[in-house]
This record gives C-alpha cells, structure tokens and sequence, in this order.
C-alpha cells in the first residue's frame, strides 16, 4: 500500500505516476478521440440535439453548483466562481462514456456529443473564471499572484 514504510516505495508511486500522466493518459486521449465521429452529429436534427445537451450540462451543473455555494453563505462573484470550476467534466466523463460506448449502452452519435460536452466544459472552465471572479479578485487584492519558484 501507498502509506506502508518500505524500501522504494516512494520510488515506486514516483514512477507509477509518471507512467501513468506520461504514456497512459495520453494513450487514452488518443482512443477516446479515435472513437468520436463528429460526422454523426453534424445533421440538422443531431446538431440541434448536440447543442441542447450541452446548454442542459452547463446549466444543470452551473446552476446547482452556484446555487450550492449562494447557499453555504458564499457571495454571489464566489458562487459563480464555484459553478465555473465545477462544470469541467473532462477526464471522469470521458471515462464513463468510453465505458457505455464499449457495453453497447450508448451509441456513437451520443458519445460524440458527450465528448463535445466534455472538451467544451473543460476548456471553458478556466476563461469563465476569470471573467466572473479573478479579474476582479486581483483588482481587490483577495486573490494574489502564483508564487515562482520552489
């Protein structure tokens, strides 16, 4: 186990965590890419589908997420600050789907869309951020500069 003393275990989660972020995720990436076929959700009605659950996902989430905050006492520019960053699916979601996609749960036209939702919501995680707290959070002070160096 992780925590048990022993020679080179260290080592061990050292090298096991570069394999894996180095060779295996990447890996994974590519075949998540390789099984998506954008060419199936590029029809009228597919497209309009598409777009439908990708507003439904940031809103759920964003929404929810907001609200969950507003609701723990934390001001509104913090709320939407919380709902920005919890609407990043990324990883965990392609993960699922590529699970339905090999199970035969979901087909390929779906699971294009939910990785269009999950490059989507990923991406704009980051600039939502800014724009609803960071620029601001800096103006203030509240929210400083990353430190450089070790």
């Amino acid at each position: 186990m992780r925590g048990e003393a022993g020679m080179g275990t260290g080592k061990f989660w050292a090298i096991s965590f570069i394999v894996a972020v180095v060779f295996l995720l990447p890996m994974f990436f590519t075949f998540s890419g390789l099984n998506t076929r954008l060419d199936t959700v590029t029809s009228g009605n597919l497209a309009f589908v598409a777009a439908v659950v990708l507003a439904a996902s940031i809103l759920g989430k964003g929404v929810a997420c907001w609200a969950a905050a507003l609701l723990n006492g934390e001001d509104n520019r913090t709320a939407l600050a919380v709902g920005a960053l919890m609407n990043a699916r990324g990883l965990m979601e392609l993960i699922i789907v590529n699970i339905g996609l090999q199970k035969g749960v979901i087909q390929p036209p779906l699971f294009s869309m939910l990785v269009l939702v999950a490059i989507v919501t990923t991406l704009m995680a980051s600039p939502v951020f800014e724009w609803v707290y960071g620029r601001h959070a800096r103006m203030t002070g509240t929210l400083g500069l990353a430190p450089v160096g070790g």
